[in-house]
């Protein structure tokens, strides 16, 4: 599989080209490309120089042998105190996202739905209302070229105050939503982590979902009680079951982590060897998945 990572947590202290140069360093192949920065109005992408800084990253990541294999969409949105959210910021962020991702030649990008609200007791609505926003989305996934990847959810549950069910938690549901949108141009994410955060075993998820469905990971782990996003094997996930199921549904996207948590505390000069362990681990990962698909054939 490509190995890839988030650069969120790296391009904020390095900058997006210093961010690329120390994956590249670490043995990284390609980088999901975190458009979360377009949650901010200052940002470059959204002044009249987007497209010439987009060309500018791909020529440099290029340059050293690497790619943008996806991206991640913003959002953090202020749904509370302005009922004009959605027309005014939000739509602009993803339309710009998936244009960005196009100009940085990714194949798909994570969107999460839209899940502010509280689930338990509103999942019809919630269904609903994501089914519309997708749909309101995909003439420019098309237009773009580039692949929507819903991810699957979780929420602190207002009355129990621990973690709970949201859009998508349950790979029942996210297979409902792929299903249902019945277009090429959707595919699920599933996060590892997630799962393990709503009690349900990534490598069931996976199975669920099938090879059909499932176009793209973020692979983290967690103690199932806290959203960690760390290091596989820090945590309490059972990775040898989960690339053993990957290999069972015949996988073919990318390893992507998502673990920023794990090396964001690291000092400047333990970076580069934090980020080696990392890669190394996925290449372990990697391995595992590659012989269970030689035990399966």
């Amino acid at each position: 599989m490509i190995l890839s990572t988030s650069n969120g947590g790296l391009h904020q202290r390095y900058g997006f080209e210093g961010a690329t140069e120390l994956l590249k360093k670490a043995g990284f192949d390609a980088i999901d490309m975190d458009l979360c920065v377009l949650e901010k109005d200052d940002s470059v992408f959204w002044d009249s120089t987007y497209k010439y800084r987009a060309a500018e990253l791909l020529e440099h990541a290029e340059s050293l042998g690497m790619s943008f294999n996806q991206s991640h969409a913003p959002f953090h949105y202020n749904w509370k105190n302005n009922p004009n959210e959605y027309e005014e910021r939000f739509m602009p962020g993803m339309i710009r996202t998936l244009e960005i991702s196009a100009l940085l030649g990714c194949k798909q990008a994570v969107v999460h739905p839209i899940h502010h609200q509280e689930y338990i007791g509103h999942e019809e609505e919630q269904f609903e209302l994501n089914i519309k926003f997708y749909r309101d989305l995909l003439p420019y996934a098309k237009e773009f070229g580039v692949k929507i990847a819903l991810e699957n959810m979780w929420q602190n549950e207002v009355k129990r105050k621990r973690p709970g069910y949201d859009v998508c938690s349950l790979a029942t549901e996210f297979v409902r939503y792929i299903d249902t949108l019945d277009d090429g141009m959707f595919t699920a994410c599933l996060d590892l982590g997630h799962s393990g955060m709503v009690g349900e075993e990534a490598q069931d998820a996976i199975r669920i979902l099938g090879h059909d469905r499932l176009g793209a990971l973020h692979v983290h782990d967690n103690d199932y009680c806290a959203d960690q996003h760390t290091l596989p094997y820090l945590g309490k996930m059972d990775f040898e079951a989960i690339m053993k199921a990957l290999a069972d549904v015949d996988y073919v996207g990318e390893f992507t982590y998502e673990t920023a948590r794990y090396y964001g505390r690291m000092p400047d000069e333990m970076m580069l060897p934090a980020l080696r362990f990392m890669a190394d681990m996925g290449r372990y990962l990697d391995s595992r998945f590659e012989f269970y698909k030689n035990e399966k054939n």
